[in-house]
């Protein structure tokens, strides 16, 4: 093989990395990812286009991704909402991979060392789990981290043209999560700033200033708009809210806890390629100089800057530093690449045991999920067998509630999506874990792994319960009738 040739095992193993993310599409839902799924059917039966409501009540965070989701549930059908939402999610982290590659070429890198960038960042946790959940955060990373790479870009390059991308991916990526978004973006601005002062001149140019400061007001617009189309107004003060929260700690043992296992944990997102790097950098095996030796070491104090408060927070998750993959991927590659190749070659192996392992997973995970977590689909056809298209209610805000009710809604489309329960239960259908209430009878239990719940009639809809008892129950692993159903 030449010099810098890129060896066809490589190109494979991203092909194969990206054809994982098929069968995941069709997994069961997972954690809170009814979430989603349950905005996006609200938003499209209430045509409520730029506040997304949970339940009927405001849910707090920009509509970007049910914006993304919903013409693929549109084509799918409202029942295939899980799907369409892991589609969006799974694309997202594929040209993540994709802006990786880019993002190396076009700040010097080699062909090969962009292709060894994206089997690093595949071969983490984002290829195995936290890149197919129908959550925000992979279309929030990629376009965090297409904003953060467009600053390198803009500065590598002279250019003012990227600046102007990377504020309309931060504005994107604000409407799909979070305010963080402009954290990320400007501390990559300020540390390309102080490392890079040949590109001062360009980052101060009046075009540039005006890019800023379009980035900037665009929340400000939004919030101003949002409000205005009957929304709740304080989208913005649930945002920041929701940030200080995490930041306030539960209990001082918790708070250490995450300051010794966040950078560990983060670490071992990134095995076995992390440990083979840090042993052959370790061993002093490098061979040679990277052709973006300037733009590793920016990159670096990029994620140690961005890294810090999500360390240092009581509460701050994995999943939350996902536009840092990329980045800490391009370093992991880039040292990877100065050592002998005989290394090289064994973190490649690595890279095809963890997309072997991604394939294991495939054929076990929805086994175990069923058995642990049971069939929210099998329990939802049991709850709509009995109240059909009736008006139901909710006081359950778990997971497991939640894909649940958002198996109902897509089943019984177009009946109104399930709301939350009023002060006072009208006649309907009440969904929840309390079976003991007053003027209600329970006329389904039924078990998702730990989780029991319960369909409550009240008021007249019990004496359609007793009408409907007469047909056959449906009855089956997830799903048994009460033994008090009316009859």
């Amino acid at each position: 093989m030449k010099h810098g040739e890129t060896p066809t095992l490589w190109r494979w193993l991203v092909v194969a990395a990206v054809v994982s993310f098929v069968p995941s599409l069709f997994f069961p839902y997972v954690g809170e990812e009814g979430v989603y799924t349950i905005t996006t059917l609200e938003m499209w039966h209430g045509h409520l286009w730029s506040n997304p409501v949970l339940y009927g009540n405001p849910y707090g965070r920009p509509p970007f991704l049910n914006w993304m989701m919903l013409p693929f549930a549109m084509a799918f059908g409202p029942a295939h909402v899980l799907v369409a939402s892991r589609l969006v999610t799974a694309l997202a982290t594929v040209f993540t991979g994709a802006a990786l590659f880019a993002f190396t070429r076009a700040i010097g890198g080699t062909r090969r060392a962009a292709w060894l960038g994206m089997l690093v960042f595949f071969s983490s946790d984002a290829l195995l789990y936290h890149g197919w959940l129908a959550y925000s955060d992979p279309l929030f990373a990629l376009l965090t981290f297409g904003a953060m790479a467009s600053v390198m870009v803009a500065a590598r390059r002279k250019a003012v043209a990227p600046l102007a991308v990377a504020m309309v991916l931060m504005t994107a990526a604000f409407l799909t999560k979070a305010l963080t978004a402009y954290v990320f973006v400007f501390a990559t601005l300020a540390v390309v700033f102080v490392r890079h002062a040949d590109a001062r001149s360009t980052l101060l140019k009046p075009a540039a200033l005006l890019c800023y400061l379009a980035g900037i007001a665009a929340p400000l617009v939004w919030f101003q708009v949002s409000g205005s189309t009957g929304g709740s107004g304080h989208e913005g003060g649930m945002m920041a809210a929701d940030i200080l929260n995490r930041m306030w700690p539960d209990g001082g043992r918790g708070w250490i806890k995450q300051i010794f296992a966040f950078p560990v944990e983060t670490f071992c997102r990134f095995l076995p390629v992390s440990a083979i790097v840090v042993y052959g950098l370790l061993r002093g095996k490098t061979s040679g100089v990277s052709e973006t030796r300037s733009w590793e070491t920016t990159a670096a104090i990029t994620v140690l800057l961005n890294f810090m408060p999500y360390w240092l927070s009581p509460q701050g998750s994995i999943r939350y530093i996902l536009p840092l993959y990329p980045c800490i991927a391009f370093m992991l590659a880039s040292r990877l690449a100065t050592l002998s190749e005989r290394t090289v070659r064994t973190a490649v192996y690595c890279v095809a045991a963890v997309v072997g392992l991604k394939f294991f997973a495939l054929a076990v995970f929805p086994v175990i999920q069923l058995r642990q977590h049971g069939d929210a689909t099998a329990a939802a056809r049991a709850i709509v067998a009995i109240a059909g298209t009736d008006r139901i209610y909710t006081d359950d805000p778990s997971s497991a509630g939640l894909s649940v009710a958002s198996n109902i809604d897509g089943q019984r489309w177009p009946a109104a999506p399930i709301g939350w329960i009023p002060p006072e239960l009208p006649d309907g259908w009440l969904f929840t874990r309390i079976a003991d209430r007053p003027a209600t009878a329970v006329v389904w239990t039924g078990n998702l792994g730990n989780e029991r719940m319960y369909l409550l009639c009240s008021k007249r809809t019990c004496e359609s319960a007793a009408a409907r008892a007469n047909r056959p129950a449906i009855v089956d692993a997830a799903t048994r009738p009460a033994s008090g159903a009316a009859h």
